[in-house]
């Protein structure tokens, strides 16, 4: 089977989740089944597996008119069996054999939460549209459709009906991140901080933990708040504003390597995760597997993928909810830690790279058999 795969957002220094999701993913693909022949789109020939695929060049930005006029184009030239566009970002002029992975449908419950949100309203409501419109594309062109929770299953079929039939549940793994090294890079002494990871898009909801910060901050005087997260408009924005409201003890690190993600997690007292809407939550999911005790949101899939132990749950957008869950794991630091670090065979065994591996490729024959 001759398998093409767009993968112009390969790799977690792209796009962090989709970014790590496809490269691992392909990777484990190759693994499991090498009498397949892969080519890849991307970016630049130099990226991580050049040497274990085909690679077709296609410096191309994502989200964009040059992606809707010229893609179309490119996925044809692959003469693949099956093409598999790991988002949902599928060029509105092609409909040839297609699997698309829809990791949320974020873009219908909270279209705000973007970039595009920054621009100014007509070229907000000209994107908004647009991006709908590509959506809408994507599900109804695929063949089939990989998701990562039951969640994200359950609510396609509830905006897409007639989907029902051409749903799998293909998961996603545990990524294996660099040892931390011996001195760490997370400042301070060990546990000495709370600990934030990711974006700053209006859904992961920041800005309700900033709040909080701000409260507890006068309750615990040796505890800092940490946050690792790219410095875009929106990180910025809320760096100048805890500056403006004087919060102590709050320190933005920007975008971090795998191992210095690994030390954070490791020296973190707990990682703080209060989005509101996720499609698998890989974030929280890295914490536990390192050991760290999390304190999550209720929200959309995360119970399903992060389970119980090692973590303590807040009613989804409640301020109140979260200072207890974050008081519970302070108070009980050790009985939180070792569940945590009790959780990893078991979290591995749930979420395998392998086995999403094995799921997609029974996906792609079901694609190809039509």
């Amino acid at each position: 089977m001759r398998i093409g795969i767009e993968a112009r957002m390969m790799g977690p220094e792209n796009t962090r989740g989709l970014g790590r999701y496809i490269q691992e993913l392909t990777s484990a693909m190759i693994e499991v089944a090498p009498e397949n022949d892969y080519v890849l789109i991307a970016r630049t020939a130099g990226h991580a597996l050049r040497d274990k695929v085909e690679t077709v060049v296609a410096d191309i930005p994502w989200y964009s008119w040059k992606e809707q006029r010229r893609m179309p184009d490119v996925l044809r030239s692959l003469k693949a069996d099956v093409v598999h566009v790991p988002h949902w970002n599928v060029p509105l002029g092609y409909s040839g054999p297609l699997v698309a992975t829809i990791h949320d449908l974020l873009l219908r419950h909270q279209p705000d939460s973007a970039k595009t949100s920054t621009r100014s309203w007509p070229v907000r409501v000209i994107k908004r549209l647009g991006f709908r419109l590509v959506l809408d594309h994507a599900i109804q062109a695929s063949r089939k459709i990989c998701v990562p929770t039951e969640y994200t299953r359950q609510d396609l079929i509830n905006l897409y009906p007639s989907t029902a039939d051409k749903i799998t549940v293909t998961g996603e793994g545990i990524s294996t991140l660099s040892p931390p090294s011996i001195s760490g890079e997370a400042k301070g002494g060990s546990r000495s901080f709370l600990l934030y990871v990711g974006s700053a898009y209006p859904h992961k909801r920041l800005d309700l933990l900033i709040d909080v910060w701000e409260t507890m901050s006068k309750l615990l005087p040796d505890l800092r708040l940490v946050i690792a997260g790219e410095l875009d408009v929106f990180m910025q924005a809320k760096d100048a504003e805890s500056r403006l409201r004087n919060i102590p003890r709050i320190e933005f690190l920007g975008k971090v390597s795998d191992q210095a993600l690994a030390n954070l997690y490791q020296n973190a007292l707990a990682l703080v995760f209060p989005s509101s809407f996720e499609g698998f939550g890989l974030t929280p999911l890295e914490a536990l597997a390192a050991g760290c005790p999390v304190v999550s949101s209720d929200s959309t899939c995360l119970p399903e993928v992060l389970g119980k132990k090692g973590v303590v749950y807040f009613k989804s957008g409640s301020k109140d909810g979260m200072i207890k869950a974050v008081k519970t794991v302070v108070d009980n630091q050790d009985k939180f830690r070792n569940e945590a670090v009790a959780a990893g065979p078991e979290l591995a065994l749930r979420h395998s790279w392998k086995q999403a591996a094995i799921k997609t490729l029974e996906t792609y024959r079901a694609a190809v058999l039509g």
